[in-house]
């Protein structure tokens, strides 16, 4: 089996997709790399968001340290106000912690838990009348609330975790703003190791002590390290948080603290808990605001990152589009301007190599090398319907001259030349008549019609028994004039060897010729009659001259016998007549 070739069509469209598929391709890696950055950067700020909550919560749980430190510092019947601040101060930080992200939920509730038992042990003090508070209890409150915020650090580190997954170049930033939280969260407690003395009225116990100068030690290495971090960025808002920082707590806030340490030892401080911590507690905002504006700095950073992804996710979505667009115009221009033209000339040929010359050769809307080439063909074209129009007449006088030639131009039937050949094709044919009939047919008196009524009343004669003739034959039966005033009837189905069939034949026709006169002109009418010969013989290549005399000889017995009858060629059979 031949396997079909591609169209020149179906080349194009193979090509057609292959470029575009090549296109879509890298527009899909493309747009997938520009999608995937704004992702990126979408999931960068959400976990940044998510970081700097987590700060805030636990920033809002170190400084609910301070109006805790106030409240131990008040005896319980005029502690009301000092105890509301507190409370309102625990409001703020259960909303920060309520706003944490649900995915640090197992974390989220290890610090509820803790803050809550923390919380407990303070109110379990604030209960106790001042006058019979001791400092042990006050220290164990105060530890208790650092021991809440200590629960903040898993949080700390999952929420940065997770920021970092997503994008590792804020590593730095990170660090600092966590180191921000924590020098603000050690900063409260040096102030509130200095509370648990000033509960006791004297100096620092040793373990007090020591815990304190490694709070202030960690309170100066972490601004040493922060300190040029933050103040490099160069933005407005974050400089003039460092300065205040460093003017407010690096500078005022640990002078206060060195200060009220060493009149706690050498016993001359006279403050309360409350006083102090209303002192010291104001130095500790410009931290909250430096890591404040640190963060938003960072967020700021990446919300620009965001937008330019956004953008250039659309500049590349709408180049690929531009692109694509400018590949389908083109292609259509090609399919319209080129293919389209190329595939019509090619039918047009085809139609033209099979003799289709119906359709026009030139379509609308070609230009240029298109427009030479389809008035090409269209002068081929023409060309071809000339020389189809010069065959066509060749044929109908090729046609018209064998009419002539096998026509008897006289009646307008066959010649006897014509049926001569038909013969010898019907014997020659595999699957041709098995018999063949012959009925002769001559007018009587022929002669002297001519002589009587002239040359024309006799073509006229001829032309009326032609005609009756015709009438009375088959759809199979083939006539022929033979010669002067006798015709010839070939009788071609299956019962062409029946000879009694033959002679009925023969006998309706004779009845026509006779059945009425023949009109010479508007007032002459002649009756004529015609004697008949019939015949029949096996359809064989020698078979013609011996059927032919054989219904010649019919034809001259009923000749013989008085004429207007049918003769029958068999043996013993006399002429048929009425």
């Amino acid at each position: 089996m031949r396997v079909r070739e591609p169209s020149l069509n179906q080349y194009a469209l193979l090509a057609v997709g292959l470029l575009l598929a090549c296109s879509l391709a890298l527009g899909a890696s493309l747009l997938g790399n520009s999608l995937g950055q704004v992702r990126s950067s979408a999931n960068s700020l959400t976990q940044l968001e998510s970081f700097r909550l987590v700060l805030e919560a636990a920033n809002r749980i170190s400084a609910e340290r301070g109006p805790t430190n106030s409240a131990l510092g008040h005896d319980t019947a005029a502690m009301a106000q000092a105890h509301e601040r507190m409370l309102s101060f625990r409001r703020a930080s259960d909303e920060a912690i309520a706003r944490l992200p649900p995915s640090l939920s197992p974390a989220v509730d290890t610090l509820r838990l803790s803050l809550a038992e923390a919380r407990a042990t303070v109110d379990a003090v604030l209960a106790q009348p001042l006058a019979v508070r001791s400092s042990d209890a006050v220290a164990r409150a105060v530890l208790a609330m650092f021991a809440a915020y200590d629960t903040t650090q898993p949080l700390t580190d999952l929420a940065m975790s997770e920021l970092l997954a997503g994008d590792s170049a804020l590593i730095g930033r990170v660090l600092i703003a966590r180191m921000l939280g924590e020098l603000r969260d050690d900063a409260g407690r040096l102030g509130s190791h200095l509370v648990i003395a000033i509960a006791r009225g004297g100096p620092m116990t040793a373990p007090n002590r020591i815990a304190f100068e490694q709070k202030r030690g960690r309170v100066l290495t972490l601004w040493q390290l922060i300190g040029p971090q933050t103040a490099r960025y160069g933005a407005p808002a974050l400089a003039a948080a460092y300065r205040a920082t460093q003017q407010d707590f690096v500078g005022a806030g640990l002078q206060l603290i060195e200060e009220t340490r060493q009149q706690l030892e050498s016993g001359t401080y006279e403050g309360t808990p409350e006083a102090f911590t209303d002192a010291i507690v104001p130095s500790f905002v410009p931290i909250e605001r430096l890591r404040d504006r640190f963060v938003d700095d960072v967020t700021g950073e990446l919300t620009t990152a965001h937008r330019h992804a956004q953008s250039n996710l659309l500049f590349v979505a709408l180049g690929i589009a531009l692109v694509l667009a400018v590949e389908l115009l083109l292609l259509f221009i090609c399919q319209r301007f080129l293919l389209d033209p190329l595939l019509i000339a090619r039918a047009r040929i085809v139609d033209l190599a099979n003799g289709r010359l119906d359709q026009p050769a030139q379509p609308p809307r070609v230009r240029g090398e298109m427009r030479d080439l389809f008035q090409a063909l269209g002068t081929l074209r023409q060309r071809l319907i000339e020389r189809e129009q010069l065959d066509a007449e060749r044929a109908r006088l090729a046609a018209r001259l064998k009419r002539q030639a096998d026509t008897d131009g006289l009646t307008g039937v066959l010649n006897r030349g014509a049926l001569e050949r038909l013969v010898q094709k019907l014997v020659r044919r595999p699957h041709g008549p098995d018999q063949v009939g012959l009925v002769l047919v001559d007018i009587d008196h022929f002669k002297a019609i001519n002589d009587r009524f002239g040359h024309a009343a006799g073509d006229q004669a001829l032309r009326s028994v032609a005609q009756r003739l015709q009438q009375g034959l088959r759809g199979s039966d083939v006539i022929a004039r033979f010669g002067g005033e006798e015709f010839a009837i070939l009788v071609l189905d299956g019962n062409a060897g029946d000879l009694a069939l033959l002679t009925e034949i023969a006998e309706r026709l004779r009845h026509l010729i006779e059945a009425r006169p023949v009109p010479l002109d508007t007032e002459t009418e002649i009756a004529i009659t015609a004697s008949l010969g019939v015949a029949t013989a096996q359809a064989t290549p020698g078979m013609w001259e011996p059927l032919l005399k054989a219904a010649d000889a019919a034809l001259y017995r009923a000749k013989r016998e008085g004429r207007n009858r049918v003769g029958i060629d068999a043996a013993g059979v006399e002429a048929i007549g009425r």
